[in-house]
């Protein structure tokens, strides 16, 4: 039960800073401020650093087996958007099976520099 807390604190975060810089984006997009192919990029690019940042820290707080947490963490989130992507009746295209690989390639390599950037007993 502690680790499904661990998760869901990291799941979180992860979905709450996601939002917040969504909307920063969107903002900066609503105003004319940022281009439309700006705009998709740093959409996907903030996922991902998001993504990233949270595993680096999951892995820093893992006893071991990084690349196993990040998959796991990775796994969540995806699931989460699946089940929100099948809500909003969106399709399933072959950019985002890349992308979920991306994601899972993301989150692997940052609880896996978070784990070996733990600090040692």
């Amino acid at each position: 039960m502690t680790y499904l807390k661990k998760i869901g604190k990291f799941l979180l975060t992860t979905f709450g800073s996601i939002i917040i810089l969504g909307l920063v984006l969107n903002t900066l997009y609503y105003f004319d401020i940022i281009n439309n192919n700006v705009y998709n990029i740093m959409k996907m690019i903030i996922v991902l650093i998001v993504l990233f940042i949270n595993a680096f820290f999951l892995g820093k707080e893992s006893l071991k087996y990084g690349i196993v947490e990040g998959l796991k963490l990775g796994a969540f989130f995806l699931l989460i958007m699946f089940v929100l992507k099948l809500i909003i009746n969106s399709g399933f295209d072959i950019r985002t099976l890349i992308y979920t690989f991306i994601i899972l390639l993301t989150t692997s390599l940052g609880a896996i520099i978070g784990i070996n950037k733990k600090e040692k007993k």
